[in-house]
Parts: structure tokens; sequence; C-alpha cells
């Protein structure tokens, strides 16, 4: 079964997309994170111990759903340390409601802390859609960082699902953050991880770029190219600019030639320049080969642009000589700026110059009139 998109949404780690990125942003290790327990409480001492029977019987005894609720809360450490699932089971069968699912989650981080694989397969066994999905990512996150192999054998062992899928590719991001070679070497090793191995490797190398990202794209450009697969390269290399992106734009102008990977990089690029700073990106782009390469990037830009400020997006636009824009780049533009100030697009649009411009303005205006 192919990987499947993660849930728009639904992610419980930080993920920036943009034209097929897998941007990952979270980077503390296992010991750096703190273990919540309780909101606004950032790091879990140890709890006095309690009997699980005595307390369970406690709690049954209380006939006030909120009282024993909040009894519930305040011996939560203690219960997940003695009794884990019996404790899950219990908040499973509360009333639904947000802060349920929150103390759900933390219990599991806990039992997760100390069973990675009980705490998974609790998961995987009593909980579903959405709710899985952001369970499953966590815990494989914190256990690819005790034990990637582990982890991903056991991942990869269970059904194929997308909340599988998601919590895998966030395994080996995370694992390759740590340890890119182990977390590579499993790939190679392992028929099982076949049908995902793409996505996988692409958010191994991602995570690698993390950590040291000068070597994750140089082993991502050999890859790519070995694999003719320009797009891994330039995805590795836009996790790489989420971080720095003046080093890593400059980077692939001097070390990588015109050609394809450039190409698909630039693109990439463009739509973090459009996201961060899209002045700055108009200036880089006079850095780029002219023909291909720049058309790509500038309409990436454009299109990227159009969703935070369409009016400056569009006045830019209206100016370029240098590049051809895409259709795709313009009807974006358009729809954008429609979205956001109807009557100051329409008011721009018959300020235009006669043109091609014009003309593909007219046309996507038109358009987005035909489809409201």
């Amino acid at each position: 079964m192919k990987s499947a998109a993660l849930t728009a949404g639904a992610l419980a780690i930080a993920l920036a997309a943009g034209a097929g990125g897998y941007f990952l942003g979270r980077q503390q290790s296992a010991a750096e994170t703190p273990r919540i327990v309780e909101a606004g409480r950032p790091a879990r001492v140890a709890s006095p111990a309690i009997d699980a029977r005595t307390f369970r019987a406690t709690l049954d005894a209380e006939r006030n759903p909120l009282a024993r609720f909040k009894l519930a809360l305040r011996h939560l450490d203690g219960w997940v340390d003695q009794d884990p699932r019996g404790a899950l089971a219990w908040l499973a069968a509360q009333p639904p409601s947000e802060r349920r699912d929150e103390v759900m989650r933390m219990a599991l981080q806990q039992f997760a802390g100390a069973d990675a694989k009980g705490a998974a397969g609790w998961a995987a066994e009593n909980l579903t859609g959405n709710e899985l999905n952001n369970v499953l990512i966590t815990i494989a996150e914190d256990w690819a960082r005790q034990n990637g192999g582990e982890a991903a054998a056991w991942f990869l062992g269970q059904p194929a699902s997308p909340e599988r899928d998601g919590a895998i590719e966030g395994l080996f991001f995370a694992w390759a953050s740590d340890e890119p070679a182990a977390a590579l070497k499993f790939l190679e090793a392992n028929p099982a991880a076949a049908d995902l191995s793409p996505a996988l490797q692409r958010a191994a190398l991602a995570g690698w770029a993390k950590s040291d990202p000068q070597a994750a794209v140089a082993a991502s450009l050999e890859s790519s190219r070995t694999n003719r697969d320009p797009a891994q390269f330039a995805n590795t290399l836009a996790n790489w600019a989420t971080m720095d992106l003046e080093a890593s734009s400059q980077w692939l102008l001097t070390k990588i030639p015109p050609g394809e990977e450039r190409t698909e990089a630039a693109r990439e690029l463009a739509i973090i320049y459009a996201q961060q700073s899209p002045a700055a990106g108009v200036a880089w782009l006079d850095q780029l080969a002219t023909g291909k390469e720049r058309d790509a990037a500038a309409s990436a830009l454009v299109a990227g642009w159009a969703r935070s400020d369409p009016p400056q997006a569009a006045k830019w636009a209206a100016t370029q000589t240098a590049s051809t824009l895409s259709a795709e780049a313009m009807s974006n533009l358009a729809h954008n700026f429609l979205l956001k100030d109807a009557a100051g697009f329409e008011s721009w649009r018959a300020s235009l110059p006669a043109g091609n411009f014009k003309a593909a303005m007219d046309q996507a205006g038109t358009l987005e009139a035909g489809e409201e």
C-alpha cells in the first residue's frame, strides 16, 4: 500500500507542506522534551504509589461525575504507572469531550515513555481516525529516539493503513534526525518497507536535514540522481530552507549547475520565500538562470505570495518581463485576490495595459465569476 498523505489539521507534529514538501519542524530529542501530564505542569515528578484496584473502587463509589473525573486526574500519574491499560480503558469509557481526549493523550504519552510498544498497541486497538493518527505519530517519534530499529520493525509489522503509514513517516523523520545512517540502512535492509520506501527515504532525509543539512542534501542529491528523482533532492533542500533560507538558497546556486535538480529545488525554495519574505524572494530570482528555472520559481513565488498578500503579489506579477508565469500561478493569483477583495481585483484588472497578462487575468476573473 502506498503511503497516504497525512490528514490536514490532524497532525500532532509541526508540518508545513509546499508542493509536495515534507517539512517537520520539531528537533528536540526525547530527553529534551518535557513529558506533559497535566496542562500547565511542564515536567512529571514521581507520583505516590497507589493500588490500582482499590483506587478504581474509590472512583466507582464517587457518584458525582465531575468530582470523579477530578479525582482521576489528581492520581493519574500513579494510576498510569501501576495500570496504564486500566487507566486508559476508564478514560475511554468517559463521556467524549476535548478534555477527556487531552487527558487520554497525556496518559498515552506517559505509558509510551515506559512501554512504547504497549502504548502503540493500545492506541491501534482502541482509537480510530484522526485521534489514532495523532497519537501514533507522537508515539512513533518518541519511540524512534529510544530505539529506532525496534519501532520501525513494529510499525511495519502492523496492518497497512493511512494512520500507520503517517506514523512511520514521522518515525523515520525523528530517527534520522539523530541517527541518519541507521535509519537509511534499515530501509535498504528491510524488504517489508519496499512499498513505503520512497516516502520513508524522503522523510529520513528530511529529518537528517534538520541536524546536518549539508550532509543530508549531498546524500539526497546522489540518491536522487541514481533514482532519477529530482523532487527528492528538492524536498531535502527545502527542509534545510525552513531553518536557514539564505544559506540553503546560496548553497543551491553555488553547488548545483542549472538543470532539472536545480529547477525543482528552486521551485520549492520559492514557496518558502513566499511564506517568509517575498521581497527577498524577488531579489533571489535575479540570481537564477533565465528560462525554465526562473519561470518555475517565479510562478511558485507568485502563487504562494498570493495566499498572504494578493494585491502586492499582483502588483509585482504585472511588472514581470523576465519570467513567464504559469497559467496555474496566474489562476491562483486571481482566485486569492478575488477572495480577499473582489472590488480591488476588478479595479486593478481594469487598469492593466492590454497584453498577454491582462488577457490571462481577464480569463481567470471570468472563470472565477462563472464558478460562483
